[in-house]
């Protein structure tokens, strides 16, 4: 592909990156939020009620870093695709 396809589909996975670095980091915060109310909790009712929606958030957290996994294998990839077309038009 070209220089500029490359640039393209480095601009969107990048963003696409982003993106679930935020979900990501915002899911840890209710992670960590759970687990402090779990601290905090008097009754056993309140405890397993945040230990569920703790366990619940870590789950949504492995699945977004298994898509934040995939994200980084192809921004990888289209970085070498770019470095390999930038060397190919300007000779270096």
């Amino acid at each position: 592909m070209g220089l500029v396809n490359e640039a393209g589909y480095l601009y969107v996975h990048s963003k696409e990156l982003l993106v679930l670095n935020k979900r990501i980091k915002r899911l840890s915060k209710k992670a960590k939020k759970h687990v402090d109310k779990h601290t905090k909790a008097e009754t056993e009712g309140a405890r397993s009620k945040h230990k569920k929606k703790h366990t619940k958030t870590t789950e949504d957290i492995h699945s977004l870093m298994k898509k934040h996994n995939k994200v980084l294998i192809k921004l990888k990839a289209h970085q070498i695709a770019y470095i390999h077309a930038l060397r190919k038009e300007h000779k270096v």
